[in-house]
């Protein structure tokens, strides 16, 4: 617990009856959502800069081939042949894709308009990356914790570079 508190500025304002179990937890607890809230802030840093615009070819790509699986369905999305993807000669889509990223935006546009909040699946494609980014801090963070890669605190310091 010493090496733990011993890197960070606020050991004073710690609670003092718990016991150093709990005191670590609570501390792990912490620095997570703090690298977490961090990875999503840098992500996000773009689109609060330049607004929620699409820039590069690839991610407009996958909006519009999620804007077209959330509008038409999946069936309809496999079988698609896209003439304007690989113009003049078009592309089947079904076939030539990884569909996990626009599957997985389309499940959230679907799941958040069924608790009738309505949202642009243009934003959802968007903040897609931010989000994921704050789940891959927690998904390190327990690969290293399994792996019992060097000590607790070099644990924590590979999250908090892992999230920048």
């Amino acid at each position: 617990m010493d090496t733990l508190t011993s890197i960070l500025p606020f050991k004073q304002f710690l609670p003092q009856k718990l016991s150093y179990d709990k005191q670590e937890t609570f501390l792990k607890l912490f620095i997570l959502t703090f690298a977490g809230i961090l990875a999503f802030a840098t992500r996000l840093f773009s689109v609060l800069r330049y607004e929620s615009v699409i820039h590069e070819f690839d991610p407009y790509f996958n909006y519009r081939t999620t804007k077209f699986l959330a509008d038409e369905g999946f069936y309809s999305f496999h079988n698609w042949f896209d003439d304007r993807a690989w113009y003049p000669l078009g592309r089947i889509i079904g076939g030539t894709i990884y569909p996990g990223l626009m599957v997985t935006s389309a499940a959230i546009y679907h799941a958040l308009r069924w608790f009738h909040i309505t949202i642009d699946i243009r934003n959802v494609c968007v903040f897609l990356a931010p989000l994921f980014s704050s789940f891959t801090v927690i998904v390190t963070y327990l690969l290293t914790k399994e792996l019992k890669v060097g000590t607790k605190k070099k644990q924590i310091l590979k999250i908090n570079f892992f999230a920048i």
